[in-house]
């Protein structure tokens, strides 16, 4: 009997990617994205011999009868990973990074490097010294010094260890593909790759161009500095890629969107999750909604191992989180990072305050918006610097939506504004440094709410700075929420909680304190 002889496989012509594919997941999903953005940066330059259509569930790639698969692969993949030639850096045109951007396209390139490009087979170099970027900013008379490895290739343009581009296959593809951990970070198949269709495969090397990257300093823990890894859920193709372009395209004065350098150095991972998902939705023009939430994957080195790019964390992230407004008010305000130069000429940046990082974490992980804000004021000299945020904290302060929560910040800081009218008249008086009197109650106070280590205890003592404060009289606030209150105060399980608004209100307080002292309204 004659052998049976298999038929040579063939991609479909055209090919098509479905949203709504029940098989994909969040990185399909991203992917395809990305396969829509990429497809936008095209216009009507679209490669030679290629046609794309782009839907908001579909997108559908045909290509010329004279050109193989390989071909066709070869094609795509040219126009969709570059290389800018004078810089060396990484060049997705989908992420729309264009002339005059070259921070953001450094701060991308080397959070792929952290991420996608681990190992250095991944992204060969010319040069054994990392090169120089000078970043200037309006703030700076001269510019800061950052360093990067300039590459000659990346692993995305030879579709590398894929086995897609193999010379033995003359021009054909595979059925199977190899998925390597360029294309998704992570991924490790053990004593073997994992192994997808072709058309999949070819489908994830556009996670890549879908995700965007932040470099992680955080605040709250001591690893060496990470990178971060944003998968988003997509859910219409076309937003998505307006949305990627105006976050890239928008003038960099536009503080709303992390479109520079010092903009994509964040705190925490969630944090950097939340400002990508509000960023994709800033279009205030339309409703679109391009992705339901995200994941976020931290990645460095950490304590446990010394030598490895590992996963710190993986966590899911949503933008409609009850409290978000308060972490959007402090997106706006309070995240912004600062350049500090090292004792080598060169530098790096550090977000200026801790706040937007915690917010963020904590929605993330469903605690209350102000859960462990005693960690970042409890030594005196952070107690301090974070009086120099006191803006940012007070827009955070008007964007709260729970009720007990206003009511506990409005009658801690009604109590504070009598205390500091009766400091005025004491420095008036007896020819006293109001500034300093301020300072030495403020600790004070900061101490004893510190101190109480149960909710009777600090019931206890917020009765009595109430009191202490209108001379045994009742306060505003009290007389109308009492009840409020005291079903607050005195229920165990919002202990923490309490104590923390009470900080946040002390350290976020913005009366006129100058009018106090000289006997002005406050």
């Amino acid at each position: 009997m004659a052998k049976k002889v298999k038929p040579e496989y063939k991609l479909p012509n055209p090919l098509e990617y479905r949203l709504s594919n029940p098989n994909y997941t969040i990185y399909h999903r991203a992917a395809l994205g990305g396969l829509a953005a990429t497809i936008r940066a095209w216009g009507r330059n679209q490669p030679e011999g290629i046609t794309a259509e782009v839907e908001r569930d579909r997108i559908s790639l045909g290509w010329d009868e004279n050109l193989t698969d390989q071909e066709f692969l070869r094609r795509l993949i040219g126009a969709s990973f570059r290389l800018d030639e004078e810089t060396k850096m990484i060049d997705l045109p989908g992420q729309r990074i264009g002339a005059g951007r070259e921070d953001l396209r450094l701060a991308i390139h080397n959070g792929i490097a952290a991420t996608f490009l681990q190992h250095p087979k991944m992204r060969p170099t010319p040069e054994k010294t990392p090169r120089r970027f000078e970043l200037k900013t309006a703030d700076d008379d001269a510019g800061s010094i950052f360093t990067y490895k300039a590459i000659d290739s990346y692993a995305h343009q030879k579709a590398q260890k894929t086995g897609l581009l193999e010379e033995k296959l003359k021009g054909r593809l595979p059925p199977i593909a190899s998925i390597q951990q360029w294309t998704i970070p992570g991924a490790t198949g053990g004593a073997a790759d994992l192994q997808a269709p072709t058309e999949e495969v070819i489908l994830l090397m556009y996670l890549m161009v879908g995700s965007a990257v932040f470099l992680l300093r955080p605040h709250t823990f001591q690893e060496k500095a990470q990178s971060c890894l944003i998968i988003p859920d997509v859910i219409d193709l076309p937003a998505f890629a307006k949305a990627i372009e105006r976050i890239a395209t928008s003038g960099q004065d536009f503080h709303r969107f992390s479109n520079t350098y010092r903009d994509r150095v964040v705190g925490g991972a969630e944090e950097a999750a939340m400002r990508f998902l509000i960023d994709l939705q800033a279009d205030e023009v339309t409703s679109e909604k391009s992705a339901a939430g995200c994941v976020v994957v931290a990645m460095g080195k950490v304590s446990w191992d010394k030598n490895q790019i590992n996963r710190s964390l993986i966590a899911k992230v949503r933008s409609d989180y009850a409290e978000m407004a308060v972490f959007k008010a402090a997106y706006q305000h309070l995240s912004r990072s600062r350049i500090v130069k090292n004792k080598e000429g060169g530098a790096f940046a550090l977000p200026v305050s801790p706040v937007p990082e915690l917010v963020a974490a904590n929605l993330a992980a469903e605690r209350h918006w102000c859960a462990h804000f005693k960690g970042l004021v409890g030594e005196k000299k952070e107690f301090n610097q974070m009086l120099y945020a006191r803006g940012g904290l007070r827009a955070m302060q008007a964007a709260i939506k729970d009720a007990d929560d206003q009511t506990i910040i409005r009658a801690f800081q009604e109590a504070w504004r009598f205390r500091m009218g009766a400091l005025g008249e004491r420095a008036r008086s007896e020819g006293l440094d109001f500034g300093r009197l301020v300072e030495v109650e403020r600790e004070r106070t900061r101490n004893d709410i510190l101190r109480a280590k149960t909710a009777d205890m600090l019931a206890s003592w917020f009765l009595r700075f109430c009191a202490d404060a209108t001379k045994g009289g009742s306060l505003k606030t009290m007389r109308e929420h009492g009840e409020r209150i005291r079903k607050f105060m005195f229920n165990q399980r919002n202990f923490e909680r309490f104590q923390n608004l009470c900080l946040f209100a002390l350290v976020s307080y913005a009366g006129d304190e100058s009018k106090t002292a000289t006997g002005g309204a406050v």
